[in-house]
This record gives C-alpha cells, structure tokens and sequence, in this order.
C-alpha cells in the first residue's frame, strides 16, 4: 500500500490513511509513504539556497518544515510518543542543517549531497505515520528502506538491485508486526550511502516491494478515483479508466500521463501482480485496475496525453530539440489506430508507435490545452 504526499499530507490526510489500512490488517500490508506534498520541492530549495549561500531563505526552510512536522506530530499524537517522535524528527532536522551547512561551504549541491538532502522528506513523514498508526492502537513497526532497497550510485535515479532488495526486504518483513511501514523514492547503495529512486519514485518503490514479497496486489493511494482519461488539470469531464493492461498503463506514463511513475509496471508485470489505483480520499470508491493483458480489457482510447518541453526536462533532464516551442499529444489504448481520422480533424497527422499502443502528434505549445480538450470531447463525450 503506497499513500502519495497528498494522502499523508496533514493530520486529516493521514488519518484517513489509518483508517484505510486498518480494514487491510488481515492482509497483512507494507504500507509505502511519501513525503508530505511539497517537501521534497522544499528540501530540492534547501539545497540550492544553500548553494547560493543563501543562509535566511535556509534557515526559513528549515523553520517551516519543522513547524510543519512538528504541528501535524501534535496534532496526532501526545505523551512519550508525540516527544519520542519530536525527538527523531529534530535528529533529521538537525542533520538537514549540518548537510547545508557543508553545501554552502563547498558552494556547489553535489548529486550525492542531493539525494541525502532530499531523502528526509520521506524519512520524516513515515516516522510521524508510524507513530500515528501506533497511536491510533494499530502494531506498527517502522522499517528504513535504506536497509532493504539496494541500489548502484547513481545518486538521483538509482537503479535498484532486485536479488539484494528482495533478500533484505524478506529478512526485514518477517511478520512479527501488524502492519510494517517504511519510505518509498530512497535507498542507499552497496556502500550504505544514500540514493534515490527518482522524482516521484515512490510508485516504483512500492512495486518493487510488492514483487520482493509476492504480494497479492500494490495499492497506490493518490487524490483522484484511479486512472483517467486526461489530467484532470486540463479536463474537467474526464472519465475514470476502470481496467488496464500493464503495457497500456506504461505507455500512457512514458507519454506524459501523471499517474504512476513510468517504471512502476516492470516489477508488478515479473510477478503478475495486479496495481489497483485509488482515492485516499474517497476509499470506497471503485479506482483502477492495471493487470496483464486480458481478453475482457476493450481495445480502443484509453487516455489523452500532453508533455511539454518543459515535461520532458522533467523526466530525462535534458529538452529534446525538436520539442522548442511544440508539445507532444498523445492517445493511448489498444488498437488506437482505428481512431486516427479523428486525430487528425482536431491535432493534425498523428504517427502510431511501433507497438500500436499510442498515437503522437506535435502541436504548437500554446496551442496544446486547447487541443487536448477537444480531442477528449471527441473521443469520450
């Protein structure tokens, strides 16, 4: 089960999340969380201010987080626990002040200074869940996926060892507690030095674990009922994707659609275990389905798709040069080729994948909102 930064956000967000994971307890869950939203942003600012010798928008970074974690520990928690979880939450902290401190001396935020940096976002949001689930009456043990997911060195998009992570996860997982919680998006190395997974890689984390553990599904607990049809950020009428195939469902994140991270679907389609997309927001609600590639999952459009230049920059760190000034639109599903006169009446000539799985289309940047709208309308309404 992997709750998002929007899922574990404040004291509300959170217990909902024990609410959610207390009717799994006969399932016996790994719970997987992120940082609180917008953390991460702020510790990739802590490190750059303190590049920048920036020492007060430093020190008011690290004022707001403490604040922030401080304030929701309170508010969920009291006694021993809540000062116990004040007091590891003030160890990271401090650390966080000690590594900036190094960054400014050096004048540079080298990669593996980064990912540390980054990593306590997820750190110190897990230890206040952990210590709400405790709270709130539920066995709770805390685990550091640092100790688990093993990674080479490359420091922001480390990629996991999957025979060492399972070895470890196995060990570490061994059933002596109602519910074990640990961090998706951070590792550390053979070396035990820090690494991460990637922007967003939380996804990826929680998929890793599912197929160290031969788990009967992954949960992915976000702020929207499942998969949709387009970002809902730029649709407002999108329809909820109710069951798709692993092949489909990483086309649609290589495209741009903002669902899962793109890398979640290998560890879960090694072991066919189904992803289920759903709302922490609204549990009862029926979510999506990512699974393998069955005969009752209907072929045609599945999703409209917008990267920008500035999407892509995101996701490889560098802008493709045939992107300035243009997006890319896509429309996956399978056998989407049947589609392409009406692509082409509202985006232009769109070029089909090599795999059949989507149909791409360049457009003018400022043209691009605009043009996924109707190209929804047409395919959807």
């Amino acid at each position: 089960m992997k709750f998002g930064g929007t899922s574990v956000k404040d004291e509300a967000a959170i217990s909902r999340v024990i609410g959610i994971v207390r009717g799994r307890l006969a399932e016996k869950p790994l719970v997987v969380v992120s940082a609180m939203s917008k953390v991460t942003r702020n510790l990739c600012s802590l490190g750059e201010a303190a590049a920048a010798g920036n020492e007060a928008e430093v020190s008011m970074i690290l004022k707001e987080l403490r604040e922030r974690h401080f304030g929701t520990a309170a508010e969920l928690m009291q006694g021993g626990l809540l000062e116990e979880t004040k007091s590891r939450l003030a160890e990271i902290l401090e650390s966080l002040s000690e590594m900036a401190a190094k960054v400014a001396g050096a004048g540079k935020l080298d990669d593996d200074m980064n990912s540390a940096i980054i990593s306590c976002g997820e750190l110190m949001s897990s230890i206040i869940v952990g210590a709400a689930m405790n709270a709130a009456g539920l066995r709770c043990t805390w685990l550091d996926a640092r100790k688990m997911m093993t990674t080479d060195s490359a420091w922001l998009a480390a990629r996991p060892d999957m025979d060492a992570t399972e070895a470890k996860v196995r060990k570490a997982v061994d059933g002596s507690a109602e519910v074990f919680l640990t961090q998706g998006f951070i590792a550390a190395d053979t070396a035990g030095r820090t690494t991460v997974l990637g922007f967003e890689g939380s996804d990826y984390s929680a998929a890793i674990f599912g197929r160290c553990l031969d788990a009967a599904r992954v949960e992915i607990w976000t702020d929207v009922d499942g998969i949709r049809s387009a970002d809902p950020r730029i649709v407002e009428d999108t329809c909820r994707i109710e069951r798709l195939s692993y092949a489909e469902a990483a086309e649609m994140a290589y495209m741009g659609a903002r669902v899962l991270h793109p890398l979640t679907i290998y560890p879960a389609r090694e072991k066919n275990i189904p992803i289920h997309v759903l709302n922490s927001a609204r549990p009862d609600g029926a979510g999506s389905v990512v699974c393998g590639d069955c005969a009752d999952i209907p072929e045609g459009p599945k999703s409209v798709a917008l990267m920008t230049a500035a999407d892509l920059k995101e996701v490889v760190s560098m802008a493709a040069s045939d992107m300035d000034g243009k997006s890319r639109i896509s429309v996956i599903g399978k056998g989407v080729a049947a589609v392409l006169d009406k692509i082409g009446k509202v985006a232009g000539e769109a070029v089909v994948s090599e795999n059949g799985l989507s149909a791409s289309v360049m457009v003018p940047e400022a043209d691009a909102r605009r043009i996924v709208v109707e190209l929804h309308k047409l395919l959807f309404v």
